[in-house]
């Protein structure tokens, strides 16, 4: 049995020095955007964690390509979106600074775990499909189909439905 190509590729850096909660400033920003235009946006994104983060989607983009040349499977990097971009933490460095009068004062130097995630725009686009209902948005209703849906329950068990109250 032929086993199925990847759809998927991804790149990882770990112990990058920068706060995970900036790197995901700049992360978000790029989340499900065609990887070109994500590189190219990232030029003009004025955070320290933009070119991190660009060459992890150069890298993520090379892992699919080097899967191509090696499998010998056709994947198409121009068109590769990013699936899937998240910043975790990382371990933390403690370190002291010198005070007034000898003392030392303590201080943590942070450091985070970046994850990018390319896909074919099919692929995706399958994948959100497929998606559990706890894992969908949910569809907000008004006042009054709230109201129609719950006496159309109560209708079923016998029970007369509450009245909307009167606005003043």
């Amino acid at each position: 049995m032929a086993e199925e190509p990847k759809k998927q590729f991804q790149a990882i850096a770990r112990n990058v020095r920068m706060s995970a909660r900036k790197a995901r400033l700049v992360m978000d920003i790029v989340r499900g955007r065609n990887a070109q235009e994500a590189m190219t946006l990232l030029r003009f994104v004025n955070k320290r964690a933009a070119p991190e983060i660009s060459k992890l989607i150069q890298s993520a983009v090379a892992n699919a390509e080097d899967y191509a040349n090696r499998s010998g499977v056709d994947v198409d990097t121009e068109t590769l979106v990013i699936a899937d971009a998240f910043v975790d933490e990382g371990p933390r460095m403690k370190r002291w600074r010198p005070r007034s009068r000898g003392m030392a004062h303590p201080f943590t130097r942070h450091t985070c775990h970046m994850t990018v995630r390319v896909a074919e725009a099919g692929h995706v686009a399958e994948q959100k499909q497929g998606r559990p209902a706890f894992a969908r948005p949910r569809k907000r209703l008004s006042k009054d189909q709230r109201l129609a849906k719950r006496a159309g329950k109560s209708g079923e068990k016998g029970k007369a439905a509450k009245p909307a109250k009167a606005e003043k």
